[in-house]
C-alpha cells in the first residue's frame, strides 16, 4: 500500500513545485431593489494563483479582455482588478446585473475559460416579504492548460494530472437576502452559503438555496403612510365638528 502512495505523494509535490497553486472563488449575491420590485445580482470572481498555473490564468484573462474590447459583446462587461505581485497572481473580476441577465449563461471566453454556472432565480413578491429560490448548475473546469502539463496516458502522467487538479480549489459562494430556509450548501463567512467543488470529478453540480426576505423598507413606508392617514383623518374630523355657541347668561341687576 505504501508503495502505491509514494508515487502519488511524489507526483503531488512535483505538481505543486512546477505548476503552483490555484484558488478560484465565485460569488453570486442577490440584492433586492429597495421598496420597488426587482433585484440585482453582484457577480464576482476572485483568483489567486502562482507558478505556471498563475501565468496561464493571467494570460487567459488578458486575452479575454482584449477580445471583449475588440468585439462588441452584448451584456454587462466584466471589470478586472489586477493586484498581482511578482509571481503571485491576485485577480478580481466583478459586475452587477439585473435578474434577467444574471440568468443568462456566462460565456467561458469572457472569464478566461472558467464555468461560473447557469443561475435560475425565482422571486416571489409577497408585499411585505419576498421569497427567493436559487438553482445553479455548474460544471467545475480547470484553468487553461499551461505549457508543460502532462498529457500522456500512462499511469504516472495520469497521477500527475490528478495531482495538479487536486491542488486547485474551487469555492462557490451565494449570498441571499433575509433568512435562509433551505440549501444543500453549508454556511460560510459574511452570511454566505458555500460549496466546495471538486475539479477531479468532471461532473456537474446543482446548487440550491431558498430564503425569505422581510421587506423592512416597505414595512416602514406602510407604517408611515398609516400614521399620516390616521393623523389626516383625525385633523379633518376635528375641523368638521359643529361649533355650538352658548347663549349669554344675563344676570338681573341688583335690587336697590
Amino acid at each position: 500500500m505504501y508503495r502505491r502512495l509514494l508515487p502519488l505523494a511524489a507526483a503531488g509535490l512535483l505538481a505543486t513545485a512546477c505548476f503552483g497553486k490555484f484558488a478560484l472563488g465565485v460569488t453570486q449575491t442577490i440584492e433586492p431593489t429597495p421598496i420597488l420590485p426587482g433585484a440585482n445580482v453582484k457577480q464576482e470572481l476572485n483568483i489567486e494563483a502562482d507558478g505556471l498555473l498563475g501565468t496561464a490564468v493571467k494570460q487567459a484573462l488578458t486575452d479575454a479582455a482584449t477580445k471583449s474590447q475588440a468585439q462588441t459583446q452584448s451584456g454587462t462587461q466584466w471589470q478586472i482588478r489586477d493586484n498581482s505581485e511578482g509571481a503571485a497572481v491576485h485577480l478580481r473580476m466583478f459586475r452587477t446585473v439585473n435578474l434577467t441577465e444574471a440568468q443568462t449563461a456566462v460565456a467561458q471566453s469572457s472569464t478566461g475559460g472558467f464555468d461560473v454556472g447557469t443561475m435560475n432565480v425565482r422571486a416571489d413578491d409577497w408585499g411585505i416579504a419576498r421569497h427567493y429560490t436559487v438553482r445553479i448548475v455548474v460544471t467545475p473546469s480547470a484553468p487553461s492548460t499551461p505549457a508543460g502539463t502532462p498529457t500522456g496516458t500512462d499511469a504516472t502522467s495520469q497521477q500527475l494530472a490528478k495531482a495538479i487538479l487536486a491542488g486547485i480549489t474551487y469555492d462557490y459562494y451565494v449570498g441571499l437576502p433575509g433568512f435562509v430556509t433551505a440549501s444543500n450548501g453549508v454556511p460560510g463567512d459574511q452570511f454566505r452559503l458555500v460549496w466546495h467543488l471538486d475539479l477531479t470529478s468532471g461532473t456537474e453540480r446543482v446548487l440550491t438555496a431558498e430564503s425569505i426576505y422581510p421587506d423592512v423598507p416597505r414595512l416602514v413606508v406602510l407604517v408611515v403612510a398609516f400614521v399620516l392617514i390616521v393623523g389626516a383623518v383625525l385633523v379633518r374630523s376635528r375641523g368638521r365638528r359643529p361649533i355650538t355657541v352658548e347663549p349669554p347668561i344675563f344676570t338681573a341687576p341688583p335690587q336697590p
